[in-house]
């Protein structure tokens, strides 16, 4: 079978989340030993996967969300003489041709219509956007022959906004992050900071986490706090906002892989304060380094860390940050030994490999 995957947004150093399901996708169904050929759609001719012989490529720099890939796109997959074309997103072009898998990672924007950089823009423009955005998202699932999703929170929550999606949903899941620069040990609440990694979109509750830091910074008063994120409008906006009191705050800004997986080793405790979430990678990049993970009970993550993975605080609620920040730094002993067992279960639960498994069975359906 010839397997068109559109993959401009591979890698997590141009679309994080995203970009690292591709790679981590693309990479898990090659050790699978398929007879599939796979034909990759990049924005540039140099990518991990050049050396493979089942490996085709087709370049193809156009970037997404705009009128230039609803014209040119289905050329480009009309080119890949494809079986079957998997776009990992909601972006399908509306006049494509052929049998289509698609990948929606959350409804977010159906819950949050803010939590887009389109939102910055004026009225016309961010209202044009937000029903762009629901037109191509109803075609993709009326089009699309299989929905992967991540979690089953996405499958129920996708059902309940398009009951007609239901049939087609597939929960694939996602895999735990494997490398690990160094395992936690609780010698680490020696210099202690607590590490934030993602967006400062609106949906993903800093304006919580901040208002709640400035009580954690009173009480422990040797404690940091490190933001690890793009600096985009939303970010800077934060930034900003903390720079006229000395809040031992640190904007890391984005930051590449082996200083990351550092930066995770070394920390007393994760914070993951989002209000909505499909699946949620960073909570487990944490605990694959063993870091405790202090998270909301929003979304998805409750179903994908483990209940009784991580001190968990109910979404937006400030003062029980603070509370689980005292629960893990008043025991570390407790802290390393449950994110030992945690990180355990979700190796368990969570595999690229099963992942990969579900979605060639997804193509062939």
């Amino acid at each position: 079978m010839r397997i068109a995957i559109d993959a401009r947004m591979m890698g997590a150093d141009v679309t994080r989340g995203i970009g690292r399901y591709i790679q981590e996708l693309i990479v898990a169904m090659l050790e699978l030993h398929s007879d599939n050929t796979f034909i990759l759609i990049t924005r540039t001719k140099d990518h991990a996967f050049t050396s493979y012989k089942n490996v085709e490529t087709i370049v193809a720099d156009i970037p997404w969300y705009g009128m230039q890939e609803q014209m040119q796109m289905p050329n480009i997959f009309r080119k890949a003489l494809a079986d079957v074309i998997h776009i990992p997103h909601w972006n399908i072009p509306l006049f494509i041709r052929g049998k289509v898998a698609i990948t929606i990672h959350d409804v977010l924007l159906r819950h949050y219509p803010a939590s887009a950089k389109s939102s910055t823009r004026n009225f016309f423009l961010r209202t044009l956007k937000s029903a762009g955005y629901r037109i191509i998202l109803a075609y993709a699932i009326r089009r699309a022959h299989a929905i992967f999703v991540p979690s089953h929170f996405v499958a129920k929550d996708l059902a309940e906004f398009y009951p007609a999606a239901k049939k087609k949903i597939i929960v694939t899941g996602e895999g735990m992050p494997s490398p690990v620069y160094k395992t936690c040990t609780v010698e680490n609440f020696a210099s202690p900071y607590l590490l934030y990694v993602g967006s400062a979109y609106p949906h993903k509750g800093l304006g919580s986490l901040l208002i709640a830091w400035n009580k954690i910074r009173i009480q422990y008063p040797a404690l940091r706090l490190k933001i690890v994120g793009e600096k985009d409008i939303f970010m800077t906006s934060l930034e900003q906002s903390q720079e006229s009191s000395d809040t031992r705050i640190d904007f890391v800004g984005r930051i590449g892989d082996k200083a990351l997986s550092r930066l995770y080793a070394h920390a007393t405790a994760f914070v993951f304060p989002s209000l909505h979430e499909g699946f949620g990678l960073p909570p487990l990049e944490a605990l694959a380094h063993g870091t405790p993970i202090i998270a909301s009970d929003a979304g998805s993550l409750p179903e994908v860390i483990g209940p009784d993975n991580a001190f968990f605080f109910h979404a937006g609620d400030s003062d029980a940050i603070l509370t689980a920040v005292d629960r893990v730094l008043s025991d570390p002993e407790r802290a390393h030994a449950m994110v030992l067992i945690a990180s355990k279960d979700c190796m368990r639960r969570h595999s690229w490999k099963a992942t990969a498994e579900a979605t060639l069975q997804g193509y062939f359906s």
